[in-house]
């Protein structure tokens, strides 16, 4: 299975391919080492990933496999012949973009670590990106730290 992942000690974003012989990922810029919890994987269903095995973190999402450099690219393209098109290259480009969005396929993300699974199936317990989900987990933010209207 493809990951991209980040390294905890030196922050260094890489990428690296786990396998189920795989029982700790180094990080090709400082060296260190993590231990990897294989137990992550069902042995059912080889293609899914029930648990992050780089944190054990059973939240994870699914999201489409975008290239984002790429889509923001298509709108510079598409804002830069405005001039010419009269807007008309705003919608091609949308169009080529949602043309894109629907043949990519789903990759599976941890809410803790933003550890991306290529290669890997989203289960039905995956569901899409929530953002309170992502800041309680991610930065250990509660409800007493939301600003609400009116108070």
């Amino acid at each position: 299975m493809r990951i991209r992942t980040q390294c905890r000690s030196c922050g260094l974003p890489f990428r690296d391919r786990l396998t189920r012989s795989s029982s700790e990922l180094p990080c090709p810029g400082c060296g260190d080492a993590r231990e990897l919890d294989l137990s992550a994987w069902p042995e059912e269903a080889p293609d899914t990933v029930a648990r992050c095995p780089v944190c054990a973190c059973k939240h994870l999402y699914r999201q489409r496999d975008v290239n984002r450099g790429l889509g923001c690219l298509l709108v510079a393209i598409g804002a830069a012949l405005v001039p010419w098109t009269y807007g008309l290259s705003l919608l091609v480009l949308a169009g080529v973009d949602l043309w894109l969005y629907l043949r990519l396929e789903e990759c599976v993300v941890c809410y803790r670590r933003d550890t991306v699974f290529r290669d890997a199936r989203p289960s039905s317990r995956q569901g899409e990106f929530d953002l309170l989900k992502h800041d309680v987990l991610k930065y250990g933010k509660t409800w007493q730290d939301v600003d609400l209207p009116g108070q």
